[in-house]
């Protein structure tokens, strides 16, 4: 039987009515959806809790009752700005989510962000994701899951994080295909330049969770390009 590709819309906004919007768009269709919160620092933009306020994570929640939240933290961890990072992790909590995903050169405090997560029951249901580049050296992630235990890895698919609308980049798959070889068991998502056209590739090269953001919302039939990805 032909497995399923699981497809999450990304949304990638300045104002919570922009999200709210995006959300009741597709919250019929899909059980997930990603919210990006970009700090502008780790990357250049900025999102909604960019300053990591516990407020602003529980709206998110409010606005995810009929759908899975999954946060993507392109966020710097280790910032000097003092009691940061443990705002950032509370903040998480408040959200509700069901997944989160880290960026490889976020922190360098991996063991600080998994007794967070794995020591308090309430926390343990979350999925932990790391995100690479595609600058990044596979011996670098491939130790970190040596490591920890994180649930799933996340390839970006362009050169630019944080910015949404960009091309896939060809130099993925290589990436995709020699990480699924090594951790054949390891769940693989791809963010950044997911569109219908290349959905079948990804698959074929190992992925098994397509996060777009202009490959749904662009589209001119929402519920049908969804189904589209749904059927590859």
């Amino acid at each position: 039987m032909k497995k399923q590709i699981e497809i999450l819309p990304a949304i990638l906004e300045k104002s919570f009515s922009k999200i709210e919007k995006k959300i009741k768009q597709v919250e019929n269709f899909v059980d997930f959806i990603q919210v990006d919160i970009c700090d502008g620092k780790f990357v250049p933009s900025k999102t909604v809790a960019s300053a990591g306020c516990s407020s602003s994570f529980l709206r998110l929640k409010k606005l995810t009752k009929k759908v899975g939240l999954e946060l993507d933290m392109m966020v710097d961890l280790d910032t000097k700005i003092k009691g940061r990072f443990e705002k950032w992790l509370k903040g998480i909590e408040a959200s509700g989510a069901e997944r989160v995903v880290f960026h490889l050169g976020s922190t360098q405090r991996w063991d600080k962000v998994f007794r967070f997560f794995r020591t308090q029951d309430v926390l343990k249901r979350i999925e932990i994701g790391l995100a690479v580049q595609i600058q990044h050296n596979a011996k670098e992630y491939n130790k970190l899951f040596e490591k920890y235990d994180f649930d799933y890895i996340q390839f970006m698919g362009i050169e630019k994080i944080g910015y949404g609308g960009q091309e896939l980049t060809s130099k993925v798959y290589r990436k995709i295909r020699a990480f699924r070889k090594k951790y054949p068991k390891i769940s693989i998502q791809v963010d950044g330049g997911v569109k219908i056209t290349n959905a079948e590739k990804l698959k074929e090269a190992g992925v098994i969770r397509l996060v777009s953001g202009s490959g749904v919302f662009r589209a001119e039939n929402i519920k049908e390009r969804i189904n589209e990805f749904f059927r590859v």
